[in-house]
């Protein structure tokens, strides 16, 4: 583990949770002009210590919102700042509204979920006090979520007015075969291996389009070189499937 995701990890301690170590700006593939712009003004707001802006990434599950929230984490411990990422919808946790008090204090501050939470009254005040307090210091907050913010059934006037200052980013799937091998390279060589284009190729035209469910499949395929210390090539790849998932 890089120094870097050492900081990461440390300031994310109290909640026990750790940054995936792929989860970069580098591994992340959009097929989206759009998104490729909107994601550039994020990288670009992040990298200012004295520019206060508060993103919303919004896409169903499963296009890399998770990624994202992440990558920023790590971008901004990079620059020797600290963050936090929370993920609000994760039951192992038991989270309560107060799990936001201070984190203004924060740097950077990623809510993984947010619209789990949109409804109750604690956790849209103890929400919209983050996000003003956060401004005040000139902080940032990032939040993701599935649904539009105009969709959200909020219960609060004030969590109402503190996201008008929020900027959106739409976050669309992959579906270009092509766009998927990238990805699983670029994956591939932040864990430590290289993954061949004919074996990216086989992945995505055997087993799924769903880059989700590619990066599980690539898992396996990471302990399998690293326990039996061999390249990817694609009789090995057919060989370890198959033993994952016998017939």
């Amino acid at each position: 583990m890089n120094r870097a995701s050492e900081n990461a990890v440390f300031v994310q301690l109290p909640l026990k949770i750790g940054l995936r170590d792929e989860a970069s700006f580098d591994t992340f593939v959009t097929e989206d002009e759009a998104t490729v712009l909107a994601l550039s003004r994020f990288q670009q707001s992040l990298a200012s210590r004295n520019r206060h802006e508060a993103f919303y990434l919004r896409g169903e599950s499963g296009v890399g919102k998770t990624h994202l929230l992440q990558a920023a984490c790590r971008f901004v411990t990079e620059q020797q700042r600290t963050s936090v990422y929370v993920p609000l919808n994760d039951e192992r946790l038991s989270l309560i509204p107060d799990v936001l008090n201070g984190l203004e204090t924060m740097p950077l501050v990623c809510l993984d979920d947010v619209d789990a939470i949109v409804g109750e009254a604690a956790w849209e005040k103890a929400l919209a006090k983050l996000l003003m307090r956060s401004k005040e210091l000139g902080h940032q907050v990032v939040l993701s979520g599935q649904e539009p913010m105009g969709d959200w059934r909020l219960v609060t006037r004030v969590l109402t007015q503190a996201l008008m200052g929020v900027l959106p980013i739409s976050i669309q799937p992959l579906h270009n075969p092509q766009d998927l091998v990238i990805a699983l390279q670029r994956h591939s060589a932040k864990l430590g291996f290289k993954l061949p284009l004919a074996v990216g190729n086989y992945l995505v035209r055997q087993y799924s389009t769903d880059l989700q469910e590619l990066l599980s499949v690539l898992k396996i395929l990471e302990q399998a070189t690293f326990v039996e210390k061999r390249r990817l090539t694609l009789p090995f790849v057919k060989q370890t499937l198959s033993r994952a998932n016998p017939a």
